[in-house]
């Protein structure tokens, strides 16, 4: 088996819940598809609602309850002063539904 490589997704989470030098905004956003039906919607959630970040996926809180999205559901990670930290692919064929 290959040697596993750490997720440069989950390392920019950790950075940005942990870093002094990020973590003292928690106004971060994270963009992600979420599907309903044959729909694909663009669903964002602030890093301030991050439960726990695993291998493979974080864990949100939402208002009913907690959501696990796994990583490769992540369009987009936006700083709070809006730049873009890092991003998938463009999403401008989808619908925004907003903060979650």
């Amino acid at each position: 088996m290959g040697r596993k490589f750490p997720s440069k997704i989950r390392e920019l989470l950790n950075r940005l819940l942990w870093d002094p030098q990020y973590s003292g905004s928690k106004d971060h956003i994270i963009e992600y598809i979420h599907r309903v039906g044959k729909d694909v919607i663009v669903r964002r959630v602030k890093i301030s609602d991050v439960g726990e970040i695993g291998s493979w996926y974080f864990i949100v809180k939402t208002s009913s309850g907690m959501m696990l999205i796994p990583f490769h559901r992540i369009t987009r990670i936006i700083a709070s002063d809006g730049k873009v930290l890092w991003s998938k692919t463009d999403t401008s064929n989808s619908k925004f539904e907003g903060i979650v």
